[in-house]
């Protein structure tokens, strides 16, 4: 078995002079994992990391662009399949479910941003790359389904059926959330030993190393819950649908989010992405205890009439 050696490199973008010292550079991440392994005499290989799909004279086609411009197209074709074989028609739905897309494309890059400000506020110029990659998943669900209630109200309309119907495209846009991550590789697994989750995958810099699939298994966890939420509609109320949607996908997240090996914010021993899981699955539950609840007091009441 070939020995591998595995190189951390700060996100900042730093520089080994040949003295050993650490000085401050210009240079991208990228550019110093390169020049530390040429230095080394080692090699980079980029292995199963394909972030430029093909180019076009000076125009890039970023491969996380593609598939999460991919997703977003297929969950709304999905929202309309489903809105059209329902017994309810939901007039407006795709200007609400569109205000929810930018409003959240523009909290989540914001989120992004602000939790990687020391490389941003040195590299202003990336700010709006987003097709670059660089939406953090939290800023995008809280501040998109924020814009998609404050939709519902400006229209008078209940939240209950839009969000039903924005579950299942919310479980497909994830599947493709997790494959433009394997594509780019963000979001990588930390370095484990022999086993089945285990592959010779990249990190971000393209460092080689044996690590948990953690894409991989966002994906399937992601599209699991795709067929598990096509199958409970029509059968349970959509508000119902939409809080057990958000309930499995939290939990699918914070079980992925152990074995990750990005770098996190830490509360204590876990990371930030881990709490912030696992918050939003104690809020999802409540909320679905509370519709049992209220549907139970609804059922003994007609009882007694």
């Amino acid at each position: 078995m070939s020995s591998r050696l595995s190189i951390i490199v700060p996100a900042e973008g730093v520089n080994l002079d040949r003295r050993g010292y650490w000085r401050h550079c210009t240079l991208s991440a990228r550019e110093v994992a390169e020049q530390l392994c040429s230095e080394s005499k080692l090699s980079l290989r980029s292995g199963q990391m394909y972030p430029i799909l093909t180019r076009f004279g000076p125009f890039f086609l970023f491969s996380y662009t593609v598939f999460m411009g991919l997703g977003i197209v297929l969950g709304l074709g999905l929202a309309a399949w489903l809105e059209r074989r329902g017994d309810q028609r939901l007039p407006g739905w795709f200007d609400g479910f569109l205000a929810a897309m930018v409003v959240g494309i523009a909290g989540g890059r914001a989120v992004f941003v602000m939790v990687n400000w020391t490389y941003y506020q040195e590299n202003i110029q990336e700010l709006f790359l987003i097709s670059r990659g660089g939406l953090n998943y939290y800023g995008v669900l809280v501040t998109g389904l924020l814009a998609l209630c404050l939709w519902t109200r400006w229209r008078k309309r209940p939240f209950g059926p839009y969000g039903g119907l924005l579950a299942a495209a919310l479980a497909l846009v994830g599947v493709f959330g997790w494959l433009a991550c394997w594509f780019e590789g963000c979001a990588f697994g930390r370095e484990t030993i022999f086993g089945p989750l285990a592959a010779d995958l990249p990190d971000s810099f393209g460092v080689h190393g044996l690590r948990f699939q953690t894409q991989l298994m966002g994906l399937i966890t992601c599209l699991l819950i795709l067929i598990i939420v096509l199958g409970l509609h029509g059968r349970l109320q959509p508000l119902m649908i939409f809080w057990l949607t958000l309930l499995f996908l939290s939990a699918g997240r914070g079980v992925v989010s152990l074995y990750r090996g990005d770098e996190a914010p830490f509360v204590g021993q876990y990371r930030l992405d881990t709490v912030a899981d696992g918050l939003l699955f104690v809020v999802c539950l409540l909320a679905i205890l509370t519709l049992f609840a209220r549907r139970w007091r609804v059922k003994r009441s007609n009882q007694k009439g």
